[in-house]
């Protein structure tokens, strides 16, 4: 501890002492904030208490006065435990009859145990996955930066074609519950007044259907993954996704014939210029730039969605080494950016308006153009990330990378 204890502890080693161990979100600066001026010593320090300023002194003073026995957690004061999973472990080992442990050759085994309080102050943050549906696919762009912002990181995006609703899959932290703050409460009004920047409150339904929905808790998440993404997701494996059985690292099958695909498009007689153009994002557009928590993709996105260009399809995947040359040939990517999209997720969105394929370079760099501070900002953005963008002005290549995806 600090010399600043060293007369409290003196005193304290005169006198009855109470120890006690508290856990809640925060719980240093609510704890501090309580006791600090409530407490005084009438031996004039400034306090009869000593406490913990980090989470390394709480373990070690935990450890010194307490066993791990005579812990225990009230579960009633716990009430976001329906946002975490449950207690789990890795065991490889087998019990012989004599009674002694042995490493086993049988695949690793997961089990869930009671986690004593000492040893979950040792255990390291678990990414969790929860999953966002909206129908706002008109703010795709806004969305997706507003998901950045909050350092969720997407591992899984497609749009069902039943509701053609856009649905997220984020990665985090606490992420059941961070999401649920990010999305903000039902009630619209209640999101307004007291939510102003929750994403209901931002993006607000015309209509009395709300246009989000989000897991609310752990378990939700577990089925509405199953049931948005029964392929997996685009992430690494974790002891949660091992134990609910979910895939991950999903790559698409890129069987590059039609007749393998379900894509239709839109044609509209009244609009004979309308057409679509398949985007693809490489790996390294959806990286987070170093000075600020935003992908360049999320960027692009929004720039292009600004352009009138309408979402039509989207999804997030990956690539195998024995795909791309196939992919190489439709998309005519030279080597070096090839091999960027190996084993690493990348975005593929299908936008549509009049003279999509043809002119989507022009069309970019002509709203670019204009003398305002956010257009300089656009062409700064397509002056460094254009040429990364993957698309072709050849309309019967374009129908041929949709049905490739989607």
């Amino acid at each position: 501890g600090s010399h600043q204890w060293k007369s409290d502890i003196q005193y304290l080693q005169t006198v009855p002492m109470i120890a006690v161990l508290v856990r809640a979100i925060n719980a240093f600066s609510i704890t501090k904030e309580l006791l600090n001026g409530n407490l005084r010593s009438k031996h004039g320090q400034d306090s009869t208490f000593i406490m913990s300023e980090t989470p390394e002194h709480a373990y070690k003073l935990a450890s010194l006065l307490f066993f791990e026995k005579e812990l225990y957690s009230d579960e009633i004061m716990r009430p976001k435990q329906l946002h975490l999973p449950p207690p789990r472990t890795h065991v490889n080992s087998i019990i012989s009859k004599e009674g002694r442990h042995h490493l086993s050759d049988l695949p690793e085994r997961l089990v869930y145990q009671s986690e004593g309080i000492l040893k979950s102050m040792l255990a390291p943050p678990r990414l969790l996955s929860s999953i966002l549906v909206t129908s706002q696919v008109q703010h795709f762009g806004k969305i997706f930066k507003r998901i950045e912002q909050e350092e969720f990181t997407v591992v899984g995006l497609r749009i069902t074609r039943d509701s053609d609703a856009l649905v997220f899959c984020v990665q985090a932290e606490n992420a059941i519950y961070k999401l649920l703050q990010l999305v903000g409460p039902k009630d619209p009004r209640d999101a307004k007044i007291n939510f102003q920047f929750s994403l209901r409150a931002s993006f607000p339904s015309t209509s009395s259907t709300d246009n989000f929905y989000v897991s609310e808790t752990y378990a939700d998440s577990v089925l509405d993954i199953k049931k948005y993404f029964p392929e997996g997701l685009c992430c690494a494996n974790t002891l949660d996704l091992q134990a609910e059985g979910i895939a991950h690292s999903y790559v698409d099958p890129l069987p590059l014939t039609a007749s393998q695909r379900s894509y239709t498009s839109r044609p509209d007689i009244r609009k004979p210029l309308l057409q679509n153009v398949c985007v693809v994002f490489p790996p390294d557009l959806l990286r987070f730039a170093k000075h600020i928590r935003l992908s360049p993709a999320s960027k692009l996105i929004t720039l292009i969605q600004s352009c009138q260009f309408e979402v039509i399809n989207a999804k997030l995947l990956r690539i195998q080494t024995n795909q791309i040359p196939s992919f190489r040939k439709l998309f005519k990517v030279h080597y070096e950016l090839s091999q960027t999209f190996v084993n690493r997720p990348c975005l593929v969105i299908v936008f549509q308006r009049e003279n999509a394929a043809s002119c989507f370079t022009q069309i970019l760099r002509g709203f670019s153009n204009t003398n305002n501070k956010t257009s300089l900002n656009n062409k700064d953005l397509l002056d460094s990330y254009e040429h990364m963008m993957l698309h072709s002005t050849n309309k019967n290549l374009v129908h041929e990378q949709n049905q490739v995806f989607f």
